[in-house]
């Protein structure tokens, strides 16, 4: 009987402490933004005047300052949706998938889900953009810090903006 007691304590201490974890799964709503045309702008700052804008105009575009995200993670898939466009369905373990963006372009699509942490990546022939989510210790707020690789662009674009639930 003492025995089954060692066992069981820990055990049942242990699934405590595991439900009491926050989850990256929520809605998550804007608290704060990244200048993130500064941003843009920083980045294509030494392209030649003629790309500069069209590069610009591309960038921001396909970077807008979310005002919210909702994440949820089972086993089976990885959801995530900003603010009024349309879910990103992902298989778990970081396996790529296809998925293609409302303009029509194609990527494939990734993410990886850590105890506190998600990375997103899209990847096609143009660029890479990686989402890094990062939850607080308390799991009362978030931060997606996105970088953002191109051949065409001289370096890359990187912002954070942080969401609380």
């Amino acid at each position: 009987m003492r025995m089954a007691r060692l066992f069981v304590v820990p055990v049942f201490a242990a699934l405590s402490l595991a439900a009491q974890q926050p989850s990256l799964s929520g809605t998550w709503t804007q608290t704060r933004a990244d200048d993130i045309a500064a941003a843009i702008n920083n980045t294509v700052a030494d392209m030649n005047f003629i790309k500069r804008p069209i590069a610009r105009g591309r960038l921001t575009k396909v970077n807008p300052a979310y005002r919210k995200v909702m994440i949820a993670v089972s086993d089976k898939e990885v959801v995530v949706k900003f603010d009024e466009r349309a879910p990103i369905h992902m298989p778990p373990g970081g396996k790529a998938a296809p998925w293609t963006r409302e303009d029509g372009d194609k990527f494939m699509v990734a993410a990886q889900v850590g105890h506190d942490q998600m990375i997103q990546t899209f990847k096609n022939d143009e660029g890479e953009r990686t989402n890094v989510f990062h939850m607080s210790p308390d799991g009362k707020s978030l931060t997606m810090t996105a970088t953002v690789k191109s051949p065409k662009l001289p370096k890359p674009l990187t912002y954070s903006i942080s969401f609380g639930r």
